[in-house]
């Protein structure tokens, strides 16, 4: 049995990063979707794309960008609607229209909002900030270290991450550890275990539990 195809009118704008909707932005769009299957466990059964592909095809200069789509209720909150899966944005889009989903007639009035990267720009380099350690250098791009200090416990030479390395996964072959300054002393005791360790392949979780007991993290 065929299900009606039901197609929804949406007024989208774009809210920039700096929190404000670009009043130049708004355009009608519409989107599709099989109604009444709801055992649908893929997206196979659907006609058209994802919302987030749909909204972003209307907005091609925006592919590039980090974005979310939101939605602005009653008491003026930006919520995000998950619009890669279509089972998820059904469920959100009928929580909006309140349960009148496959009959609203009117625009449902969404904003595609411009992430800002400062907040991801601070989560990668917050690791960096703090005390600078000026008999430190990073082994791999040579900068004095400020903030936490990363050790790698595998390597015969004193090998030293910054903390924009660490992030950037520029050690991923051996057990990196993070330390605060006044643990650095605990180094050659927590090689020498490692070393101990990696010939029986079985005891090396055993042995990054016992690293992470003396308040190190292993990453």
């Amino acid at each position: 049995m065929n299900m009606p195809e039901v197609t929804l009118t949406f007024k989208c704008g774009v809210i920039g990063a700096n929190g404000q909707v670009d009043p130049n932005s708004y355009k009608f769009l519409t989107w599709s979707y099989v109604a009444g299957n709801s055992t649908v466990s893929d997206t196979a059964s659907f006609s058209h794309i994802s919302l987030a592909q749909r909204v972003l095809g209307v907005y091609p200069h925006l592919a590039d960008e980090a974005t979310k789509i939101v939605y602005v209720d009653e008491d003026n909150d930006r919520i995000a609607i998950p619009c890669d899966n279509i089972k998820e944005t059904l469920a959100a889009l009928r929580v909006i229209t309140k349960g009148h989903l496959d009959d609203h007639e009117s625009p449902i009035r969404i904003f595609i909002q411009l992430v800002s990267t400062s907040a991801s720009a601070h989560l990668a380099t917050g690791n960096c900030l703090g005390n600078v350690h000026r008999d430190l250098h990073c082994s791999i791009c040579k900068t004095e270290l400020s903030g936490f200090v990363y050790k790698c416990l595998q390597c015969e030479n004193d090998f030293t991450l910054c903390g924009h390395c660490e992030t950037a996964g520029k050690h991923p072959e051996h057990v990196v550890v993070r330390f605060v300054e006044d643990q650095l002393h605990c180094l050659p005791e927590m090689k020498q275990l490692l070393c101990v360790q990696q010939q029986d392949h079985s005891a090396v979780e055993t042995t990054k539990i016992k690293l992470k007991t003396c308040t190190l993290r292993v990453l």
